[in-house]
């Protein structure tokens, strides 16, 4: 079974994506990539709410609009073994998004901040 990689972002950002394989999903604003993410997210289930056959197996996403989903929907979109939901950093650099969410990430998993702090 052959699994695709996705991106979403804006367009100048994503572009040069597609030359290596990826499928890009241009967004403009938080709301149109939620839009998209949970689109792709419900692609993975048939229409008894069973799990399908996934479309993509990773899908990226510019730090920026991760950013602005909520916690309860980064928990939902979470949910299952896929997509892998993916943070990058866009043209300006990164936030530490990334960063902070392994830290918790690895936090959780060995019951301590491993880190120290930065």
């Amino acid at each position: 079974m052959k699994f695709g990689i996705a991106i979403i972002g804006r367009r100048e950002e994503i572009l040069g994506f597609s030359a290596v394989g990826l499928t890009i999903f241009p967004a403009e604003t938080g709301e149109v990539a939620r839009e998209i993410l949970f689109d792709l997210k419900r692609a993975l289930t048939d229409e008894t709410h069973t799990i399908g056959t996934p479309k993509f197996a990773i899908v990226f996403v510019m730090e920026e609009f991760i950013r602005s989903l909520t916690q309860e929907e980064l928990t939902k979109l979470s949910a299952g073994a896929l997509p892998s939901i993916i943070s990058l950093p866009g043209n300006s650099g990164s936030t530490g998004y990334g960063n902070e969410k392994i830290r918790r990430i690895v936090e959780k998993a060995v019951g301590s901040d491993i880190f120290g702090n930065s």
